[in-house]
């Protein structure tokens, strides 16, 4: 009887440097399409060609998405480090009693942290990578000098029962709807086009990548009141903004903290809403970094 693949039995691991983890996913979504050129057929002695010819030699980069949950424990603390990372990339193995997938050589182009009170702190990733490949379980069984780390036992939630909200010294943390954090990268990939393999049929990935621009930003909404209506349809330049989300527990806070602080700004718009119930939109933006790294200012503590 043949094997099926289905997704809650899938086990997902990400490889990146000397260590391979497998990384525990609520969702995975992932595929590569391939560029077709057409040609006419017709010729002057044959008009009688309807249809016309295509190659198809070259690949688009794979793309794929997975959510994960960033719990208090470091396991998940790897696919949010790559969603950090500034050079290189890592590949993705998706094992399920049918096959075993490889992306090869991914690199994370958005990542969104999902905040929200008493729901588990989690993260969902999407990204590109060179070429999608099956068939590679010999592969990943012998991959040398790895060293597998097993999901930690218990798993414990982060379900984020402290939430601090500070924008320009301000505490806006009270009558919250909604919150969201998203990093994203600008990512252009090297097309490896060369004629003597288009002319063999030799199928051509792209062969890697640079990074752009990054954009850190997010949206705060909350319900319309008569305590906080002096700051609606307001607007600020390079201003500090906190956002702490997680747990404390025996006196460490774990989980995300935004912390822009003097030397870094953002800006900042407000708007009102009318809806059933009136409410107050809050879009932001980093707009500037001194000193450091992205990972200097958006952190995430766990216990190792």
């Amino acid at each position: 009887m043949a094997n099926y693949s289905f997704l809650k039995e899938a086990e997902v691991y990400i490889v990146s440097g000397t260590t391979k983890v497998q990384i525990d996913i609520s969702s995975i979504t992932f595929s590569q399409t391939f560029t077709e050129q057409s040609r006419p057929v017709k010729t002057l002695h044959n008009q009688s060609d309807w249809f016309e010819a295509s190659t198809i030699n070259f690949a688009n980069p794979a793309n794929f998405e997975l959510k994960t949950n960033l719990l208090i424990e470091d396991d998940t603390r790897i696919t949010f480090d790559r969603m950090l990372d500034s050079d290189g990339g890592f590949d993705l193995y998706i094992k399920t009693a049918a096959d075993v997938f490889k992306l090869d050589d991914c690199v994370i182009t958005n990542g969104q942290i999902n905040i929200e009170r008493l729901r588990p702190l989690s993260l969902t990733v999407s990204g590109e990578a060179s070429k999608l490949l099956t068939g590679q379980s010999d592969e990943f069984d012998a991959i040398s000098g790895m060293v597998l780390r097993t999901p930690a036992s218990p798993r414990t939630y982060n379900l984020c029962p402290e939430l601090t909200i500070l924008l320009d010294g301000t505490d806006i943390s009270s009558d919250l709807r909604s919150l969201s954090m998203e990093l994203q990268h600008e990512v252009k990939w090297t097309n490896h086009k060369t004629v003597n393999n288009a002319i063999a049929g030799t199928m051509q990935y792209p062969s890697g990548f640079k990074y752009g621009n990054k954009i850190l930003a997010g949206n705060i909404t909350r319900y319309s009141t008569d305590t906080n209506n002096t700051v609606a349809q307001s607007f600020g330049l390079d201003k500090p903004l906190r956002i702490k989300a997680g747990t404390t527990i025996g006196g460490t806070f774990y989980g995300i903290d935004l912390n822009t602080g003097n030397i870094n700004g953002c800006s900042f718009t407000n708007r009102v809403s009318t809806q059933d119930v009136f409410t107050q939109s809050t879009d932001w933006r980093m707009t500037r970094q001194t000193g450091g790294n992205i990972a200097s200012v958006l952190i995430y503590t766990t216990q190792s």
